[in-house]
């Protein structure tokens, strides 16, 4: 598999072998990483597909990418919050409708919790709840870290915010967790400590 560097410049290049290698590499996080924003499948679908229609159509205009991944994240969720803005104008109540957009917020699945050891499910419930009661950012920093893997920097970049912000939302989060009754036996923290380390 090719290395992010060559497969932006070959797309930029005009090779459309490397927009679908590009594709085939990040459709699933993407799209699973938008769907913590929506419970509407077809609406993280529609976004990752716009985004990649447009990558194509801007590729030669693309600048430097440090981080692939953390480009298409940023993007997706860029796509996703207009494709949201863009529904709730098209519904109308009493022919008057707000120009805000309510922000769209981070949201935990079970999925995201289907880990090779076998777990009690009260005990998963238990840690669900706990992540969920976060403030959004902290959830969604949470799950770029441990979850996607992705530096800080590369957080940084996707939720737009200064590298020491993520590091102090990762850190009240941690301290969070740890102070949470739901999980604060010392069993469920070391199974969090498990998760976060896969």
């Amino acid at each position: 598999m090719k290395v992010e560097k060559d497969l932006i410049l070959e797309l930029k290049k005009g090779n459309s072998d490397a927009l679908s290698m590009i594709y085939d590499q990040y459709y699933e996080s993407l799209y699973y990483y938008l769907l913590k924003f929506t419970r509407q499948e077809d609406l993280a679908q529609n976004a990752v597909q716009d985004l990649f229609v447009d990558l194509w159509a801007s590729r030669s205009k693309l600048g430097e990418i440090k981080s692939l991944k953390g480009y298409l994240f940023v993007s997706g969720k860029r796509k996703l919050y207009h494709l949201l803005q863009s529904n709730k104008k098209k519904q109308r109540f009493g022919g008057a409708y707000s120009d805000e957009v309510e922000g769209i917020f981070f949201q935990y699945s079970q999925e995201d919790f289907l880990v090779e050891v076998e777990t009690n499910e009260q005990r998963k419930d238990r840690l669900l709840k706990a992540i969920n009661g976060l403030p959004s950012r902290q959830k969604e920093a949470i799950y770029l870290r441990y979850y996607e893997k992705l530096s800080i920097e590369e957080i940084s970049q996707i939720q737009g915010i200064a590298y020491q912000s993520v590091l102090n939302n990762l850190q009240r989060a941690l301290q969070a967790l740890r102070a949470n009754p739901l999980i604060g036996s010392l069993f469920e923290w070391v199974l969090l400590a498990f998760f976060c380390l896969m």
